[in-house]
């Protein structure tokens, strides 16, 4: 028998980047609000299972509807001095593991879909995530 409750601990164990992704691009506040956009890439297809963001490109376009559309993601290095726009998406990485927050343009964390991670409190920013924008 399929356990549902198991997978859904999964999905939305893993989703931080679909958090903020959401949270960057559809202007998303609340859980609800949030947890609808993550449902919806999920039921959509750019979010796999496991709440890897596999199409982030469609995701941020079609269920984020994004207002300028997004053709590519790059994944520099974190630099604080890279950090050029209002709401940066960074990965700190932390014990093994990789955790997204969405950061402002000094460096601080204004979203964590963890609340206070671990990752950031103990853990190091790796890279960031670029948008190429049309």
């Amino acid at each position: 028998m399929e356990n549902i409750q198991n997978k859904m601990k999964e999905l939305f164990g893993n989703s931080c980047y679909a958090y903020c992704l959401a949270y960057k691009f559809a202007g998303a506040r609340t859980m609800k609000d949030l947890t609808s956009y993550v449902l919806k890439g999920w039921y959509d297809g750019y979010i796999d299972d496991d709440g890897y963001v596999s199409k982030p490109v469609q995701y941020i376009n079609n269920t984020c509807k994004a207002t300028t559309k997004v053709i590519d993601v790059e994944k520099p290095e974190y630099k604080k001095q890279s950090l050029v726009e209002d709401l940066n998406i960074v990965m700190y990485s932390y014990n093994g593991g990789t955790h997204f927050v969405v950061v402002d343009k000094e460096g601080d964390v204004v979203f964590d879909p963890s609340g206070n991670s671990n990752s950031v409190k103990y853990g190091v920013p790796v890279s960031f995530r670029k948008f190429i924008k049309k």
